[in-house]
């Protein structure tokens, strides 16, 4: 008999701490969980204001990108028929100063040609750097004003995590993580 009594005195116990830790855990009253989503819903669209202007910026620098790489692919073209055609009457030819200065000319171009792929390897440096600071400015920006929210709600009693939202920014793609709410 005192075995059971203990089990009941237990068991009210259990169900009773139990009870007591969920309605704190739902004392959340409307207002609080109403103004809660208005931060969230507010935090949620100035983010995505940072992600379009960032995508926005990332689109802008490829286009300009893809014309300078055009142009320079461009050129790169005409130099490759400019070298093949010297190298074709550096073959045919037989007199000796006319080789010589094929041969300069072909250095010459040459010269050009790995120059020209040298700034064309810089360009894409610079642009894959361009991209990837706006994608880590709004990747950085955006987790902050995440957390800040997550943990302004939580005052409110209400629960709210990040959820990660595929972006994409010029020719690449990112996870970016706005807020929402666990729960309601």
């Amino acid at each position: 008999m005192k075995k059971l009594g203990m089990l009941a005195f237990f068991t009210l116990l259990f169900f009773g701490v139990s009870l007591g830790l969920s309605s704190n855990a739902h004392a959340a009253s409307e207002a609080d969980i109403e103004k809660a989503l208005e931060i969230i819903d507010a935090a949620n669209a100035e983010m995505d204001l940072i992600i379009e202007t960032g995508v926005q910026d990332a689109d802008n620098l490829w286009a300009i990108y893809l014309e300078e790489l055009e142009v320079m692919k461009n050129e790169l073209e005409a130099l490759d028929q400019e070298i093949a055609s010297v190298e074709a009457e550096l073959s045919n030819t037989t007199d000796a100063n006319q080789y010589e200065e094929l041969n300069e000319a072909l250095s010459a171009l040459q010269l050009e040609k790995g120059l020209l792929e040298e700034q064309m390897n810089q360009r894409t440096a610079q642009f894959d750097q361009e991209v990837e600071e706006i994608i880590s400015y709004v990747f950085d920006i955006t987790l902050q004003m995440t957390q800040d929210t997550i943990d302004e709600v939580a005052e409110y009693g209400v629960i709210a995590e990040c959820f990660w939202k595929y972006v994409r920014f010029a020719d690449r793609w990112a996870w970016i993580d706005p807020v929402r709410v666990v729960g309601y």
